[in-house]
């Protein structure tokens, strides 16, 4: 038994194209002057950060005790791989990021990896940032090959622009990248595959090209598929589903007091990542722990009721199951069927929990 919130240490990763927003705009300490692209909030080496099982990682946790930690759904998940299920980051694209695309599970299937399905939550963004969420048009590999070596590609890639608060579903097979002057939430498959397609021209600070993965890239893309703007769905009068797929249910919370929070019954655990405000959690009088801005922490799924107090907002992703605690709760609440089945974009997974529920 865990029994207590985990407030996480995250990892902090130098990316050319990082910035120091992580730490003007969500207060986090970053370490030297370097930019800093990504905070891993979760994942196999995030640590912990207070109580009892301080200093240990999620990959620590999951070796002493994976079915506390992880609930029935986040242990299928993580099969076979036997790792963190689901990574959550805070990413500060200060330049653009590279044209990439992660592959579907299928595609992965013979690499022994998990796919990369994700979503985003825009935090921050200037005026006129956009992000890259697919390809414009269909287009054989012969074609791109072509527009990479002319310098043409660009005309091939679909562009959104995005304000503070909009959010996104990004299946896997997606080429996609971050434009300059976002930052964002993301919430993934927890994969390390990534196939570099176009990187700009960029060099590092020795002026060397950065690797790229193009004939890996083109077995993989989907050009049928693209990142979808998808809009929130209040359940109640305190959360609102922003995505829904197989893999997460990605929230937005916005906390103004005190709110029970109901348990999972060890079905998931749930990660809260603070973009707003400060927020305690309470899990008994000798269990809480304060959720600053910026930070994350972690409800592990045989944590039972938590009360939540303060004044803040919260993004929760954790693994749901979409029929019985997504389609039906939002249809209950009024939603139509056509923006229940848009949290799930391109996946295809809410028309197929709605067509689940229609069955019943």
């Amino acid at each position: 038994m865990i029994g207590y919130p985990l407030l996480m240490e995250p990892v902090y990763d130098p990316k050319l194209w990082g910035g120091r927003r992580l730490e003007t705009v969500l207060g986090k300490p970053l370490p030297g002057a370097e930019p800093i692209g990504e905070a891993l909030e979760s994942g196999d080496d995030a640590g912990v950060a207070n109580g009892p099982l301080a200093g240990k990682t999620l990959r620590d946790l999951i070796e002493c005790d994976a079915g506390a930690l992880l609930g029935r759904r986040g242990l299928a998940a993580s099969a076979p791989f036997g790792t963190f299920p689901l990574l959550v980051k805070f990413i500060d694209a200060a330049d653009v990021l590279s044209l990439q695309l992660h592959p579907d599970s299928e595609a992965t299937a013979a690499l022994g990896k998990r796919g990369k399905t994700e979503a985003w939550y825009v935090v921050q963004s200037e005026p006129g940032a956009a992000l890259i969420t697919g390809m414009s048009r269909a287009a054989d590999a012969n074609e791109v090959r072509r527009r990479i070596g002319d310098g043409s590609f660009e005309e091939l890639l679909e562009r959104r622009n995005v304000r503070p608060d909009d959010s996104l579903i990004v299946p896997a097979g997606t080429m996609h990248a971050i434009g300059a002057g976002v930052l964002l939430y993301e919430v993934q498959e927890n994969s390390d595959i990534t196939f570099r397609l176009y990187d700009w021209g960029r060099v590092d600070g020795q002026g060397r090209p950065r690797d790229l993965h193009l004939e890996h890239a083109l077995d993989s893309l989907r050009h049928d598929r693209h990142a979808v703007t998808t809009q929130p769905l209040a359940r109640d009068d305190w959360r609102e589903v922003l995505a829904a797929c197989r893999y997460f249910v990605l929230e937005r919370w916005r906390i103004d007091g005190s709110r029970p929070l109901e348990s999972t019954g060890n079905t998931s655990f749930r990660l809260l990542s603070c973009i707003a405000g400060e927020l305690t959690l309470r899990a008994s009088d000798s269990a809480s722990v304060t959720l600053p801005l910026g930070r994350t922490a972690l409800l592990p799924a045989d944590l039972p009721e938590v009360v939540l107090d303060g004044r803040a907002t919260v993004l929760c992703s954790w693994i749901g199951d979409l029929v019985d605690e997504v389609a039906q709760p939002l249809l209950a609440a009024g939603h139509s069927l056509d923006a229940i089945a848009l949290l799930g974009g391109e996946t295809g997974d809410m028309v197929a929990a709605l067509e689940a529920l229609d069955r019943v």
